[in-house]
């Protein structure tokens, strides 16, 4: 298979892939918000929210760091050489067993500290104890994920993520049935990330050998290559999620609940970013490391197309059809959850561009720059999360939320910005907005009746506008698929 048809093969199975995904995480959401309820789903997301600290900072920037290591080493290919295959073994081997050493000694902390430092229900602090398994799951299963980016055969993680998207579907449905109690929620979710991490640790072997190992001067160009990395993602996660955690313990369960379910749906959205750009940031480092300035360029451009793409429209349908989709989404109990997805779709555009931007950054090794960036935007989310919480709850961590997120935008784009010296060609902008503005507009005329009517005229009109006005067209299609190695 040529590269140009394997990237093609690769988009198409992760788009087709991530949308059954979607749509089974929005199934799980949606019985559990119907069994659990507000309060206990709010329970529910608090000991899943406190754990995500521990998992971002056990992380440590060694997945972005696997992904160009990999790059440098070998470039993103269909077909490598024995050496390379070598390489590709050694650099994973030694980032898993460095990720797994980590990660036991952050994750046997969470509890430890929940149970001292936090007043949390003892049911909370409970779940907490269970979910860790799941989360060290995850953490492996991210590990390997790079590999399979730059073999392009996504298709392998695809269907990894389904195999426990749908043993947790199961699992759920099953305990909603049973009415079991809480707790057995969050065990069946330890064995929906179980699922996902054996079914992944299976299909290695047909790449490379990953096996427990220690190189010391390796080790030690991993880690420096990813404290920087490492201490932005700590200072990221401070004003990514230190909304939850402010609102667990200033707020009841029940509005850390309807938040909650709001934030779970952008979770979902915002990931389709994620795989995007890990798809495309080996190809980026190759580029940017051999010199070939200009196709470092057209990828970033083309890229910034496909998030604007994406994100414009995402929002207009998150503004105007966001009380009716939580509603079918969570049920009647959740309706305020879409007021509150309202404000947060707007932080979740912001997203798309941050991540754009984050990962360019990892391409052209300025990690270090970043530091002060996510430093000033930690800094700002807690000052703010302290004062506006308490008194404005809810509306507070959300537009504080936006704030940080699009804050993000800005400091990645300047960096970017001064280390590639890329200006940034935005010739289609306009046009995408006047057809997401015109979808907006269908959507608005139909909301009243049912909100899939309106989504489906919204879809139809962008799709239609985005032909009319050119930005649908060969050169844009055959540049988003069409990555080859740099020479």
């Amino acid at each position: 298979m040529s590269f140009a048809r394997a990237v093609f093969w690769n988009t198409a199975i992760q788009t087709a892939g991530r949308g059954v995904s979607t749509l089974l995480g929005l199934g799980v959401l949606a019985i559990m918000t119907r069994s659990l309820g507000p309060e206990n789903f709010g329970a529910y997301s608090i000991a899943v929210s406190f754990l995500q600290f521990f998992a971002i900072i056990a992380d440590f920037g060694l997945s972005l760091t696997a992904n160009r290591m990999l790059g440098e080493v070998s470039g993103q290919s269909t077909t490598f050489s024995s050496e390379e295959r070598e390489a590709q073994g050694r650099v994973m081997s030694n980032i898993f067993t460095l990720r797994l050493a980590v990660s036991v000694v952050f994750f046997a902390m969470a509890p430890l500290i929940a149970f001292v430092f936090f007043p949390y229900s003892l049911e909370v602090k409970q779940a907490i104890g269970i979910a860790i398994f799941s989360f060290f799951a995850i953490a492996l299963t991210q590990t390997l994920v790079p590999l399979f980016q730059q073999c392009l055969r996504m298709e392998k993680v695809v269907m990894a993520e389904l195999a426990g998207r749908m043993a947790l579907l199961v699992g759920i449905s099953i305990a909603a049935w049973l009415k079991l109690d809480f707790l057995w929620y969050i065990a069946v979710i330890v064995l929906g990330s179980l699922v996902n991490f054996i079914f992944l640790r299976a299909q290695t072997g047909a790449f490379t050998r990953i096996r427990f190992a220690y190189d010391a001067e390796l080790w030690r160009r991993i880690i420096a290559m990813s404290w920087p990395i490492g201490i932005s993602i700590i200072f990221n996660l401070i004003y990514l999620k230190a909304d939850i955690l402010f609102l667990s313990v200033l707020r009841p369960e029940t509005e850390v609940g309807f938040y909650s379910a709001a934030y779970r749906v952008l979770d979902i959205l915002t990931g389709m970013a994620t795989m995007f750009m890990g798809l495309v940031l080996p190809a980026m480092t190759a580029a940017w490391v051999s010199g070939n300035r200009e196709r470092f360029l057209r990828l970033l451009e083309r890229s910034f197309d496909a998030m604007v793409l994406v994100a414009l429209p995402t929002v207009a349908m998150g503004v105007i059809l966001g009380r009716p989709m939580m509603e079918f989404v969570a049920g009647r109990d959740f309706s305020f959850s879409g007021d509150i997805l309202g404000v947060l779709i707007f932080g979740m555009g912001a997203v798309f561009f941050s991540t754009l931007f984050g990962h360019t950054v990892v391409a052209l090794g300025k990690q270090r720059s970043m530091i002060w960036g996510y430093a000033l935007d930690a800094a700002f989310s807690l000052a703010a999360y302290a004062i506006l919480i308490p008194r404005y709850g809810i509306w507070g961590a959300a537009w504080t939320t936006v704030f940080s997120e699009v804050l993000m935008v800005i400091l990645t784009a300047i960096v970017v910005v001064r280390s590639s010296r890329a200006a940034l060609k935005t010739k289609n902008c306009f046009r995408i907005l006047l057809s997401a503005g015109l979808a907006a507009i269908g959507m608005l005329l139909l909301r009243d009746t049912h909100w899939l009517a309106a989504l489906a005229l919204g879809a139809a009109l962008y799709g239609a506008c985005l032909y009319v006005t050119g930005v649908l067209n060969r050169e844009l299609l055959r540049d988003l698929l069409r990555l080859r190695r740099a020479s």
